[in-house]
Protein backbone atom coordinates (compact mmCIF):
# COMPACT_ATOMS: atom_id res chain seq x y z
CA UNK A 1 0.00 0.00 0.00
CA UNK A 2 1.37 3.45 -0.87
CA UNK A 3 0.22 5.33 2.15
CA UNK A 4 2.53 8.32 1.32
CA UNK A 5 3.14 11.03 -1.55
CA UNK A 6 7.17 10.00 -2.35
CA UNK A 7 9.50 12.61 -2.60
CA UNK A 8 11.58 12.60 -5.95
CA UNK A 9 15.09 14.19 -6.76
CA UNK A 10 14.49 16.24 -10.19
CA UNK A 11 18.29 17.78 -10.24
CA UNK A 12 19.29 15.27 -12.79
CA UNK A 13 16.96 17.25 -14.81
CA UNK A 14 16.93 20.27 -13.55
CA UNK A 15 16.21 23.49 -15.63
CA UNK A 16 19.48 24.80 -14.63
CA UNK A 17 20.91 21.85 -17.27
CA UNK A 18 20.37 21.88 -20.72
CA UNK A 19 20.71 18.05 -20.74
CA UNK A 20 19.95 15.45 -18.30
CA UNK A 21 22.91 13.72 -16.47
CA UNK A 22 23.34 10.58 -17.86
CA UNK A 23 24.35 8.45 -15.04
CA UNK A 24 21.34 9.47 -12.96
CA UNK A 25 18.93 9.88 -15.46
CA UNK A 26 17.64 6.20 -15.93
CA UNK A 27 16.58 6.30 -11.80
CA UNK A 28 14.64 9.79 -12.18
CA UNK A 29 12.69 7.80 -15.20
CA UNK A 30 12.05 4.54 -12.74
CA UNK A 31 11.17 6.52 -9.40
CA UNK A 32 9.09 9.01 -11.60
CA UNK A 33 7.08 6.20 -13.45
CA UNK A 34 6.69 4.51 -10.14
CA UNK A 35 4.77 7.15 -8.40
CA UNK A 36 2.65 7.75 -11.26
CA UNK A 37 1.52 4.21 -11.47
CA UNK A 38 1.08 3.41 -8.01
CA UNK A 39 -0.37 6.99 -6.64
CA UNK A 40 -0.28 9.30 -9.56
CA UNK A 41 1.51 12.45 -7.30
CA UNK A 42 4.61 13.00 -6.72
CA UNK A 43 6.67 16.04 -4.93
CA UNK A 44 9.17 17.05 -7.14
CA UNK A 45 12.17 18.91 -5.53
CA UNK A 46 15.59 20.59 -7.19
CA UNK A 47 13.95 21.69 -10.20
CA UNK A 48 15.51 24.73 -10.88
CA UNK A 49 12.80 26.94 -11.04
CA UNK A 50 13.58 30.86 -9.49
CA UNK A 51 12.22 30.97 -5.83
CA UNK A 52 11.84 35.01 -6.22
CA UNK A 53 9.51 33.62 -8.84
CA UNK A 54 7.49 32.03 -6.86
CA UNK A 55 7.26 33.95 -4.12
CA UNK A 56 6.27 37.00 -6.34
CA UNK A 57 3.33 35.42 -8.10
CA UNK A 58 1.90 34.40 -4.35
CA UNK A 59 2.78 37.78 -2.77
CA UNK A 60 0.49 40.06 -6.16
CA UNK A 61 -2.09 36.83 -6.05
CA UNK A 62 -2.94 37.77 -2.53
CA UNK A 63 -2.96 41.40 -2.82
CA UNK A 64 -5.70 40.90 -5.99
CA UNK A 65 -8.05 38.56 -3.79
CA UNK A 66 -7.92 41.01 -1.20
CA UNK A 67 -9.44 44.00 -3.53
CA UNK A 68 -12.55 44.39 -3.11
CA UNK A 69 -15.55 42.36 -4.57
CA UNK A 70 -16.62 44.26 -6.88
CA UNK A 71 -13.02 45.43 -8.53
CA UNK A 72 -12.38 41.58 -8.54
CA UNK A 73 -15.54 40.96 -10.72
CA UNK A 74 -14.89 42.97 -13.24
CA UNK A 75 -12.32 40.69 -14.33
CA UNK A 76 -15.03 37.73 -13.60
CA UNK A 77 -14.65 34.15 -15.77
CA UNK A 78 -16.81 34.37 -19.02
CA UNK A 79 -19.11 31.31 -19.69
CA UNK A 80 -17.00 31.13 -22.90
CA UNK A 81 -13.38 30.64 -21.69
CA UNK A 82 -11.56 29.52 -19.02
CA UNK A 83 -9.65 33.20 -18.52
CA UNK A 84 -10.58 34.86 -15.24
CA UNK A 85 -12.03 35.54 -12.01
CA UNK A 86 -13.85 32.71 -9.87
CA UNK A 87 -15.85 34.08 -7.07
CA UNK A 88 -16.47 32.21 -3.90
CA UNK A 89 -18.62 29.66 -4.08
CA UNK A 90 -18.81 29.33 -7.70
CA UNK A 91 -17.50 26.14 -8.52
CA UNK A 92 -18.18 22.48 -7.16
CA UNK A 93 -15.96 20.32 -8.10
CA UNK A 94 -17.22 17.51 -6.63
CA UNK A 95 -20.94 17.71 -8.27
CA UNK A 96 -21.73 15.38 -5.57
CA UNK A 97 -21.54 17.40 -2.53
CA UNK A 98 -24.59 19.46 -1.50
CA UNK A 99 -22.92 22.95 -1.68
CA UNK A 100 -20.48 24.91 -3.68
CA UNK A 101 -16.44 25.09 -2.91
CA UNK A 102 -15.18 27.70 -0.04
CA UNK A 103 -12.63 29.16 -2.68
CA UNK A 104 -12.06 31.65 -4.86
CA UNK A 105 -9.50 31.49 -8.06
CA UNK A 106 -7.76 33.59 -10.88
CA UNK A 107 -7.45 31.23 -14.49
CA UNK A 108 -4.72 32.85 -15.81
CA UNK A 109 -4.50 30.81 -19.78
CA UNK A 110 -2.63 32.85 -22.39
CA UNK A 111 -0.87 35.86 -22.77
CA UNK A 112 -2.81 37.47 -24.77
CA UNK A 113 -3.85 41.20 -24.78
CA UNK A 114 -7.34 39.90 -25.02
CA UNK A 115 -7.40 38.09 -22.01
CA UNK A 116 -8.41 40.80 -19.10
CA UNK A 117 -6.04 41.44 -15.85
CA UNK A 118 -6.53 44.02 -12.95
CA UNK A 119 -3.80 45.88 -15.05
CA UNK A 120 -5.38 49.00 -13.80
CA UNK A 121 -5.25 48.31 -10.04
CA UNK A 122 -2.27 46.26 -9.95
CA UNK A 123 -0.26 45.44 -12.97
CA UNK A 124 1.87 43.29 -10.45
CA UNK A 125 0.09 40.68 -10.99
CA UNK A 126 -0.29 39.66 -14.85
CA UNK A 127 3.27 40.57 -14.60
CA UNK A 128 4.00 38.16 -11.86
CA UNK A 129 1.99 35.31 -13.05
CA UNK A 130 2.91 35.23 -16.73
CA UNK A 131 6.66 35.34 -15.13
CA UNK A 132 5.59 32.32 -13.60
CA UNK A 133 3.73 30.44 -16.31
CA UNK A 134 6.71 31.01 -18.38
CA UNK A 135 9.39 29.51 -16.49
CA UNK A 136 6.80 26.38 -16.00
CA UNK A 137 6.45 25.38 -19.39
CA UNK A 138 9.53 23.48 -19.79
CA UNK A 139 9.59 22.26 -16.53
CA UNK A 140 6.44 20.88 -17.84
CA UNK A 141 7.30 19.64 -20.62
CA UNK A 142 10.71 17.89 -19.05
CA UNK A 143 8.13 16.03 -16.81
CA UNK A 144 6.13 15.27 -19.71
CA UNK A 145 9.82 13.71 -21.68
CA UNK A 146 10.06 11.85 -18.58
CA UNK A 147 7.04 10.41 -18.35
CA UNK A 148 6.77 9.06 -21.87
CA UNK A 149 10.55 7.42 -21.03
CA UNK A 150 8.81 5.63 -18.26
CA UNK A 151 6.46 4.14 -20.67
CA UNK A 152 8.76 3.18 -23.34
CA UNK A 153 7.36 4.71 -25.72
CA UNK A 154 9.20 5.01 -28.74
CA UNK A 155 9.31 8.58 -29.22
CA UNK A 156 9.98 10.19 -25.77
CA UNK A 157 8.61 13.70 -27.15
CA UNK A 158 5.50 11.91 -28.06
CA UNK A 159 3.75 14.22 -24.89
CA UNK A 160 5.53 17.34 -25.39
CA UNK A 161 4.45 17.52 -29.38
CA UNK A 162 0.85 17.34 -28.59
CA UNK A 163 1.16 20.34 -25.69
CA UNK A 164 3.23 22.55 -27.97
CA UNK A 165 0.52 25.68 -28.79
CA UNK A 166 0.82 25.91 -24.70
CA UNK A 167 0.89 29.56 -24.04
CA UNK A 168 -1.18 30.33 -27.57
CA UNK A 169 -4.86 30.27 -28.22
CA UNK A 170 -4.47 26.86 -29.43
CA UNK A 171 -3.90 25.67 -25.73
CA UNK A 172 -5.90 25.87 -22.75
CA UNK A 173 -3.17 25.03 -20.31
CA UNK A 174 -3.93 27.15 -17.48
CA UNK A 175 -2.09 29.14 -14.81
CA UNK A 176 -4.70 28.92 -11.98
CA UNK A 177 -3.99 30.94 -8.35
CA UNK A 178 -6.44 29.86 -5.43
CA UNK A 179 -7.49 31.72 -2.49
CA UNK A 180 -8.72 29.98 0.14
CA UNK A 181 -10.05 32.70 2.49
CA UNK A 182 -10.46 32.93 6.22
CA UNK A 183 -13.50 31.19 7.44
CA UNK A 184 -14.06 33.30 11.20
CA UNK A 185 -16.43 35.75 9.51
CA UNK A 186 -18.07 33.05 6.70
CA UNK A 187 -21.16 30.66 7.15
CA UNK A 188 -19.95 27.45 6.76
CA UNK A 189 -22.57 24.90 5.73
CA UNK A 190 -23.25 21.49 6.31
CA UNK A 191 -21.05 18.92 4.60
CA UNK A 192 -18.82 21.87 2.85
CA UNK A 193 -15.30 22.29 2.04
CA UNK A 194 -12.53 23.96 0.72
CA UNK A 195 -12.20 22.04 -2.73
CA UNK A 196 -14.42 19.19 -2.98
CA UNK A 197 -13.10 15.54 -4.11
CA UNK A 198 -11.91 15.83 -7.53
CA UNK A 199 -9.28 14.54 -10.50
CA UNK A 200 -7.68 17.12 -12.86
CA UNK A 201 -9.07 17.67 -16.03
CA UNK A 202 -6.06 17.40 -18.01
CA UNK A 203 -2.33 16.14 -19.03
CA UNK A 204 -0.64 16.80 -15.70
CA UNK A 205 -0.79 19.59 -13.05
CA UNK A 206 2.33 21.47 -11.36
CA UNK A 207 1.06 22.84 -7.71
CA UNK A 208 2.76 25.01 -5.46
CA UNK A 209 1.46 25.45 -1.43
CA UNK A 210 1.87 28.06 0.68
CA UNK A 211 2.75 26.59 4.48
CA UNK A 212 -0.56 26.12 5.42
CA UNK A 213 -1.71 22.76 4.68
CA UNK A 214 -4.87 21.11 3.69
CA UNK A 215 -4.74 18.98 0.63
CA UNK A 216 -5.36 14.97 0.86
CA UNK A 217 -4.60 12.45 -2.06
CA UNK A 218 -7.09 9.67 -2.03
CA UNK A 219 -4.35 6.21 -2.88
CA UNK A 220 -5.60 2.70 -4.57
CA UNK A 221 -6.99 1.81 -0.93
CA UNK A 222 -9.22 4.99 -1.10
CA UNK A 223 -6.88 5.92 2.38
CA UNK A 224 -6.97 9.71 2.46
CA UNK A 225 -3.53 10.74 3.05
CA UNK A 226 -1.87 14.39 3.40
CA UNK A 227 0.03 15.89 0.73
CA UNK A 228 1.59 19.02 3.26
CA UNK A 229 3.80 21.54 1.82
CA UNK A 230 7.00 21.02 1.62
CA UNK A 231 9.28 23.84 1.01
CA UNK A 232 11.50 24.11 -2.13
CA UNK A 233 9.42 21.63 -4.10
CA UNK A 234 6.65 21.20 -6.97
CA UNK A 235 3.75 18.49 -6.55
CA UNK A 236 2.96 16.74 -9.75
CA UNK A 237 -0.14 14.99 -10.64
CA UNK A 238 -1.56 13.52 -13.73
CA UNK A 239 -4.80 14.08 -14.88
CA UNK A 240 -7.98 12.26 -16.20
CA UNK A 241 -6.77 12.86 -19.62
CA UNK A 242 -3.51 11.43 -19.29
CA UNK A 243 -4.73 8.60 -17.46
CA UNK A 244 -7.12 7.76 -20.38
CA UNK A 245 -4.27 8.32 -22.83
CA UNK A 246 -2.12 5.66 -21.50
CA UNK A 247 -5.19 3.25 -20.73
CA UNK A 248 -5.02 3.61 -16.94
CA UNK A 249 -1.35 2.84 -16.62
CA UNK A 250 -0.98 5.87 -15.32
CA UNK A 251 -3.38 6.94 -12.49
CA UNK A 252 -5.33 10.40 -12.07
CA UNK A 253 -5.97 10.02 -8.21
CA UNK A 254 -8.75 12.08 -6.73
CA UNK A 255 -7.79 14.90 -3.74
CA UNK A 256 -9.62 17.86 -1.75
CA UNK A 257 -8.90 20.51 0.37
CA UNK A 258 -11.04 19.70 3.63
CA UNK A 259 -12.21 22.35 6.38
CA UNK A 260 -9.81 22.61 9.36
CA UNK A 261 -11.20 21.00 12.32
CA UNK A 262 -8.93 23.36 14.24
CA UNK A 263 -10.72 27.07 15.21
CA UNK A 264 -6.94 28.80 14.32
CA UNK A 265 -6.40 26.87 11.32
CA UNK A 266 -10.27 27.51 10.11
CA UNK A 267 -9.16 31.63 10.88
CA UNK A 268 -6.10 31.52 8.81
CA UNK A 269 -5.62 32.23 4.89
CA UNK A 270 -4.56 29.25 2.52
CA UNK A 271 -2.95 30.03 -1.26
CA UNK A 272 -1.74 27.58 -3.94
CA UNK A 273 -0.80 27.89 -7.67
CA UNK A 274 -1.77 25.05 -9.87
CA UNK A 275 -0.23 24.59 -13.90
CA UNK A 276 -3.06 22.42 -15.69
CA UNK A 277 -0.83 21.17 -18.98
CA UNK A 278 -3.38 20.60 -21.41
CA UNK A 279 -2.71 18.73 -24.64
CA UNK A 280 -3.57 21.03 -27.62
CA UNK A 281 -7.03 21.92 -28.64
CA UNK A 282 -6.82 19.71 -31.32
CA UNK A 283 -4.50 17.41 -30.33
CA UNK A 284 -5.76 13.82 -31.14
CA UNK A 285 -6.25 11.67 -27.49
CA UNK A 286 -6.42 8.05 -28.61
CA UNK A 287 -4.98 5.17 -26.33
CA UNK A 288 -1.17 4.74 -26.50
CA UNK A 289 -0.96 1.07 -26.46
CA UNK A 290 -3.76 0.84 -29.34
CA UNK A 291 -6.00 -0.64 -27.14
CA UNK A 292 -8.81 1.22 -27.71
CA UNK A 293 -10.40 1.35 -24.41
CA UNK A 294 -11.73 4.97 -24.80
CA UNK A 295 -12.76 6.22 -28.05
CA UNK A 296 -10.73 9.32 -29.17
CA UNK A 297 -11.32 12.05 -28.91
CA UNK A 298 -9.30 15.89 -28.49
CA UNK A 299 -7.81 18.56 -25.84
CA UNK A 300 -10.95 20.80 -26.74
CA UNK A 301 -14.07 18.25 -26.43
CA UNK A 302 -12.79 16.62 -23.28
CA UNK A 303 -12.36 19.82 -21.70
CA UNK A 304 -15.65 21.07 -22.92
CA UNK A 305 -16.72 17.69 -20.99
CA UNK A 306 -15.51 18.55 -17.68
CA UNK A 307 -16.39 21.67 -17.65
CA UNK A 308 -19.74 21.53 -17.65
CA UNK A 309 -19.78 19.24 -14.46
CA UNK A 310 -18.31 21.82 -12.22
CA UNK A 311 -20.01 24.73 -13.46
CA UNK A 312 -23.51 25.48 -14.04
CA UNK A 313 -25.05 27.38 -17.42
CA UNK A 314 -21.99 26.79 -18.87
CA UNK A 315 -21.63 26.87 -22.47
CA UNK A 316 -18.42 25.51 -24.39
CA UNK A 317 -15.64 27.13 -24.46
CA UNK A 318 -13.98 28.99 -27.68
CA UNK A 319 -11.88 26.95 -30.14
CA UNK A 320 -9.25 29.13 -31.67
Amino acid sequence: MVDRVPIIDFSAYSLDRENPVPEEFPKLIDDVHNALTTIGFMYLKNCGIPVQTIEDAFHYSKKFFLLPTETKMKYVRPQNTNHGYVQLEREGLNPDRPFNDLKEAFNCTTASEHRPYPDEELPEFRTSLSGLFEVLVPLHNRILEVMARGLQLEDPQFFVERHKFIGTLKSNSTLRTLYYPSLDNVEVKEDQVRCGEHSDYGGITLLFQDPQPGLEVRNLEDKWIPAKPIEGTVVVNIGDLMQRWTSDKLIASKHRVMIPLDQIKRQQVRQSMAFFGHPDNDAVIECINNSNKYPPTTGLKYLDMRFAATYSGVTKLTAY
